[in-house]
């Protein structure tokens, strides 16, 4: 169980990163997107040791309304400090997010922000501020849920969880 919960953390990192960024899909007033999938792979993998982590994912937003979008594919990376199993099971834990939407329509937008564990296990806060492309200037925000992907690994030094599993929990919204 502690294995999951430590996992979950860790897909809620990576999960908010790109949803916020699969999200923001909409004109100057900005856009909310109502549905959120996608999957992460984390790099060198998340054990017992602490190691500084790299979380790559993609995600794919949907049911958009505003901004002129209706859907995105977002590309994110989200770098984590000294990372963890224990330390990604908890609520509080920060790290960087950079992530890419590109929305139905063939514009870009840029994100940049952070994400922090919780409000629960197995998620993640995301608050991000699109610096370039569709939308700049607003912020997005979004809660993910995110779960080891099956296969991923078991959280431990031999074998490190390196695949998550992401959704929403809360709409992507830019505004």
């Amino acid at each position: 169980m502690k294995v999951i919960v430590r996992c979950s953390m860790a897909i809620a990192l990576v999960v908010p990163m790109a949803l916020l960024s699969a999200g923001p899909a909409g004109a100057a007033g900005g856009t909310t997107c109502k549905t959120t999938v996608g999957s992460a792979t984390i790099t060198p993998g998340l054990g017992v040791t602490a190691k500084n982590q790299t979380i790559n994912a993609t995600s794919t937003i949907g049911a958009c309304t505003g901004g002129g979008v209706t859907k995105g594919s977002s590309t994110a990376v989200n770098k984590t400090p000294n990372g963890n199993c224990s330390g990604l099971a908890k609520a509080g834990t920060k790290s960087t997010i950079t992530e890419t939407i590109t929305w139905n329509t063939g514009k870009t937008s840029t994100l940049t922000g952070t994400t922090v564990t919780g409000p629960k296990v197995g998620q993640a806060t995301i608050a991000l501020k699109v610096t370039k492309g569709l939308f700049v200037g607003l912020k997005g925000s979004q809660i993910i849920a995110f779960a080891p992907a099956k296969g991923g690994g078991s959280c431990s030094d031999a074998s490190p969880l390196k695949k998550l599993t992401i959704k929403q929990v809360t709409a992507f919204v830019i505004k």
